[in-house]
């Protein structure tokens, strides 16, 4: 038999291929030490979730950190009208496009029916855009979204092992993520309140419950020299701050917020229910005096009416009692 030998080139070129798609593939799935948006939704078309995120994100950081290609340059008028000019405009454009990161990009969770954005915003300020978002939601009293439910901002992302989220939480920058959210509250006594909330999606190995004691018993052991004089302390039912951990597949997401019954556990679409009701009820309100005073106005225009109508009775009554009398008088001097 004759061994057939195999083309390296060919054999690189297949290598090649198989390494541009898996890094590709990984590029689009989240992924160890991202930060970013947590986001949940209830429709199956996924494309229309996709552009509503963008534009529900980018319309408030442009509000919050300004517009993101504010310094795009304009193209001279005399380059247009040359076509090979216009196509290596354009090739350039679409080259540097492809260079910058843009503020948002959308990946794929690893559970059904939800997302995850990545940002290039800066970690302590992805908790003041949310936070923009629902406090517009509720004063405003307007619907901001169709499709978009829970709307988390995600702060440390670690493997799904119990090691990872020790070495994760004594960081500093776990706790500075905890004091940028507390700097503007009023503590009593410098304590902060927190708890800590933790569930699992497509996975069996790791147990809530023991996340949550490592996180509670870390935390809850730290010093006041460690903590820049406030002490931390758990509070089951009104917390100043909430740890939530999200365990899904092989990653744990971590989301440190405040607010969270406020903003009806950062769920979007129980905020927009809630607008949708009070102005509903406030409508009915409103029909319903105004058909009170409508029927006031009327009763006042019958009593009026009706009195009228008696008074025009006693006229005509008085007008026969005269005529009797006159004919009686006329009866009187013909006898």
């Amino acid at each position: 038999m004759v061994r057939v030998k195999h083309n390296q080139s060919s054999r690189r070129n297949y290598q090649n291929k198989n390494n541009f798609h898996s890094n590709s593939s990984n590029h689009n799935v989240i992924q160890v030490g991202q930060y970013g948006f947590f986001v949940t939704y209830c429709s199956t078309k996924e494309s229309f979730v996709r552009n509503e995120i963008y534009n529900l994100l980018n319309r408030f950081a442009d509000q919050l950190f300004g517009e993101e290609f504010s310094d795009e340059k304009q193209l001279d008028t005399t380059d247009l009208n040359d076509l090979d000019s216009a196509l290596e405009n354009e090739k350039t454009k679409l080259n540097d496009s492809k260079k910058t990161k843009r503020r948002f990009q959308i990946v794929k969770s690893g559970t059904k029916h939800s997302l995850f954005v990545t940002t290039t915003i800066p970690l302590a300020s992805i908790n003041k855009l949310i936070e923009s978002i629902f406090q517009t939601s509720i004063q405003s009293k307007e619907q901001h979204s169709r499709y978009v439910e829970r709307l988390l901002p995600i702060s440390f992302i670690c493997k799904a092992y119990e090691d990872d989220l020790r070495k994760l939480i004594i960081k500093q920058e776990f706790l500075d993520q905890i004091f940028v959210l507390t700097n503007d509250m009023e503590l009593t006594n410098n304590t902060i309140w927190f708890d800590v909330q933790a569930k699992k999606s497509n996975n069996t190995q790791v147990k809530s419950s023991h996340l949550e004691e490592i996180v509670i018993n870390d935390l809850m052991s730290r010093k006041s020299e460690d903590l820049n004089g406030k002490i931390l302390k758990r509070d089951y039912k009104k917390p100043q701050i909430c740890i939530l951990i999200h365990v899904i597949k092989s990653l744990i997401l971590i989301s440190i917020v405040k607010h969270y019954d406020m903003f009806k556990k950062y769920n979007l679409a129980s905020i927009n229910l809630t607008t949708t009701t009070a102005m509903t009820t406030t409508t009915t309100t409103a029909a319903a005096a105004t058909t009170t005073e409508g029927e006031k106005k009327e009763e006042e225009e019958e009593g009026e009416g009706g009195g009228e109508q008696k008074q025009k009775k006693i006229i005509f009554d008085d007008d026969d009692d005269d005529n009797d009398d006159d004919d009686d008088n006329n009866e009187e001097t013909n006898d």
